[in-house]
This record gives C-alpha cells, structure tokens and sequence, in this order.
C-alpha cells in the first residue's frame, strides 16, 4: 500500500470529504489532493499522526 492508498483509505474509512479531511489536519484541500494522487507526500508527523489514527479506526494496510 503506497502512502497515497494509505490517505485515500483512511479519508474513505473517516467519511470525510476532502476539504473536511483538510482541515483536520490544517492542510488546503489541493494538498490532500496531491497526497492522494501520489504527487506530494505527508511529513514524518502528520503521517504518523495518520497512522495512528487509521489504527484506532481499523484502517488496515494491505501490500501493494
């Protein structure tokens, strides 16, 4: 599972709409739009900040 699988997966997982999921982690919606896409990737604490999140919530990865 790329990053971007792992941010599509966890938005999806949330129900949140993009803009919603932006602000969440106070980010523009173009930015989570890139993350999403491939383009850009999250820094090391929002990532983990991510991760974690996707664990409480059973967000499970998968291999690629």
């Amino acid at each position: 599972m790329t990053i971007a699988d792992e941010v599509r997966a966890l938005r999806a997982a949330l129900g949140e709409s993009t803009a919603t999921f932006a602000a969440r982690w106070q980010k523009s919606g173009r930015t989570i739009e890139n993350w999403e896409q491939g383009r850009k990737k999250p820094d090391a604490f929002v990532l983990t900040a991510m991760r974690a999140l996707a664990a409480r919530r059973g967000v499970t990865k998968k291999a690629r």
